[in-house]
């Protein structure tokens, strides 16, 4: 009774999970209203190459992007690096390193860095001076970077919660503006006296996660909210941190397919987001394992503008005794090149 009254709750999540934004695809797109974006791109390649329906899925220090509460599940120390080739030649990269607590819980501090390249300055001049009505300065880079710290713990086997403050760091540059305007009482031409400063900011936000292991098949729900942070200003222009909510569902389909094989492992997933940025939007995937040693990978994002069909492999081994995998993700990209991403692990 309790088997078939947790899969009828199943079945019945996963539609609303995929019916919920089916009504809201034709509404008008919301864009352009949030900063410090790269916060809101996918980091890990196995989670990646799988659609990002990772919410149920991620495991260990790899929620410190996807959903802190698997923090909680570090055995004892883990270690992961991570490179994602972004779009137009910018990258962005993850560190972190996560530490148990045994029945007390789990601690982690990760750093994300977004580099976007060289930029090249200009200032405003007369035509006269420039017919352009700029010239070049010099080169200058933006920074964009996050430092987190992470809390988890399993409450029960069933259950993990965890959540992630991270301090959010950027600097656009210097530029100038105007601080003064007149007439010139000899040629009658408009004088702009400019100053020049750093556009720089720097704040909080905050993460916060759950997973809850319905004790069937494998089947797991999760939920996370990203990017939470009160709004920022640049002079007086406002904006909020790209903040999500997702909702997540993945089960051990394997358990299904192949109930007595202990060497074939088949997992499938799907996410639900509400982002403040954009309309909702669904990511389905599912990952095959061979021997616990290789996984196969593939997903798809919907209703996205960029990114869509997910592709990705992942090869688990040992170094002097250390527990380590390495995944390679593949991004389809509307308009750019395709986007790659790399991610190493370890756990001692």
């Amino acid at each position: 009774m309790r088997t078939q009254t947790a899969a009828r709750g199943a079945a019945l999540l996963l539609t609303l999970l995929a019916l919920w934004p089916a009504t809201t695809y034709a509404v008008k797109k919301k864009v352009g209203q949030s900063g410090m974006t790269y916060l809101a791109i996918s980091m890990s390649a196995r989670e990646n190459g799988m659609g990002d329906a990772a919410t149920a899925t991620v495991q260990g220090i790899e929620g410190m992007w996807h959903n802190p509460a698997v923090v909680a599940d570090i055995p004892h120390l883990a270690v992961t690096l991570n490179q994602v080739n972004w779009l137009v030649n910018s990258n962005l990269y993850g560190a972190a390193v996560g530490y148990s607590l045994g029945n007390l819980g789990a601690v982690a501090l990760d750093l994300t860095y977004m580099d976007f390249g060289d930029f090249t300055g200009t200032v405003p001049v007369d035509r006269s001076v420039d017919p352009r009505g700029f010239k070049i300065t010099r080169t200058f880079r933006v920074e964009d970077y996050a430092i987190g710290l992470c809390f988890a713990r399993r409450v029960s086997d069933k259950f993990a919660f965890g959540f992630k403050l991270k301090r959010l760091h950027e600097n656009l540059g210097p530029a100038a503006y105007v601080v003064d305007e007149y007439d010139d009482p000899e040629t009658g031409e408009k004088i702009r006296v400019r100053k020049t400063r750093e556009w720089a900011i720097d704040d909080w936000g905050l993460d916060f996660g759950t997973v809850y292991d319905v004790g069937w098949k494998g089947l797991r729900v999760a939920m996370t909210m990203q990017n939470f942070s009160r709004d920022m200003k640049y002079w007086y222009e406002e904006f909020q941190t790209p903040m999500v909510l997702r909702l997540g569902l993945a089960m051990n389909a394997s358990q299904l397919l192949f109930p007595r094989s202990d060497l074939v492992d088949m997992v499938i997933s799907l996410d639900t987001m509400h982002p403040n940025d954009y309309t909702e939007r669904v990511h389905v995937g599912s990952e095959l394992t061979l021997m616990k040693r290789i996984a196969v990978r593939a997903g798809y994002k919907f209703n996205h503008d960029v990114e869509t069909a997910t592709l990705g492999v992942g090869f688990a081994f040992q170094v002097a005794g250390v527990k380590a995998h390495f995944d390679y993700a593949y991004c389809a990209a509307n308009y750019f090149r395709d986007i790659s991403r790399f991610s190493l692990a370890f756990e001692f």
